[in-house]
Formats: structure tokens, sequence, C-alpha cells
């Protein structure tokens, strides 16, 4: 190889490393500063929550295992007078046909989802009217999801949308809108 090959070949190295040195640092800040989706100071963010959840909003607990869905409680938010904020434990939105849950909410209703996994990656899917909506579950992470319930009553079916063992295909439940 002549000296003057070797100089292009130097010349193109030093313009990727400047390449991935400028990528590394934008990601490193955009990182800490919390404009990115992903983790900050190693506490995920609620990106797509709004700053504070409407008032009547349901607030789900669920649990992602192999190979099902548990839904551990279910909260309704409601803002008193005075600004403070009350949790009313709902105790009779939940329930299970043929071994899969069905949650009960109302047409509109604000949903806040918050969906935890202790053992594999889970995604939760679900197809609403106004589009498809999936969120990754990472194993001892919180990951949160706000949506509002559609308009239209009738059942909409929820799902595990990664692949997690020889269970996966039985690992879906239902939203119940009345």
């Amino acid at each position: 190889m002549s000296a003057k090959h070797r100089d292009w070949e130097k010349i193109w190295f030093g313009v990727m490393l400047i390449l991935v040195i400028i990528f590394i640092a934008w990601s490193y800040e955009s990182i800490l500063t919390g404009s990115t989706a992903t983790y900050r100071y190693g506490l995920p963010l609620k990106c797509g929550l709004p700053s504070k959840l409407p008032n009547g909003t349901i607030v789900i607990y669920m649990l992602a295992v192999q190979w099902a869905w548990i839904p551990q409680n279910v909260s309704e938010l409601i803002y008193l007078p005075n600004g403070t904020v009350h949790q009313v434990l709902i105790t009779d939105a939940i329930k299970y046909i043929d071994g899969y849950p069905y949650i009960s909410v109302y047409p509109k209703q604000p949903i806040e989802l918050v969906l935890y996994s202790n053992n594999v990656v889970h995604a939760f899917y679900m197809q609403l009217p106004h589009g498809d909506q999936n969120w990754n579950i990472v194993p001892g992470v919180n990951s949160y999801a706000f949506f509002y319930a559609p308009t239209t009553p009738g059942n909409y079916s929820f799902h595990c949308a990664e692949y997690c063992g020889i269970g996966h295909s039985y690992m879906y439940g239902y939203f119940e809108v009345q």
C-alpha cells in the first residue's frame, strides 16, 4: 500500500472517530437532561404521562409473569378541593373469565398502567381505535402507559408482544368498556 493511501486511511479513521465521539456525547447529554425516553440516573422516565394526571384517572398495577397478566389492583385518582390527591381502591373492576383478566372501565376514561415484570422481557400490546399501542416491560423496572379508554363500548384485548416462552400465546386479557 502506498503512503498516499495510508494518509487517506488515517484521515477517514479520524473523521469516523470524531463522529462517534459526537454521537456518544449527544446521547450522554440527552440522558442526563432527561430529554430522551431512556433512563436517567438509572431510574425510568415517565415519558408519555401528563405532568398532572386528569381527575378520575384509573391507575392499574399490572404484573407480567410467564405466562399471564395479573392485575394487582385498580384505583381511581380524585383531586380534592384543597389540592390533595385521594386514591380510591376499586375492588370490582377486575374479574376473571376462563382464567383471563377482564378490567372494566368507562368510555373516554383516562387510564394509567404501571407495568412490571419480575422474570423476562414482556411487551404490553393493545389495539385501540386511534391506533396500536405497545409498551416494552424490562424486568425489575416499572413501565408507565397512559391512554384514554375508547368511546365505543366493547371488549378490547391486550396481549404480550414479546416472545417470553412456550406459553406466550396464552398471555392476554381484556379491557371491557361499559
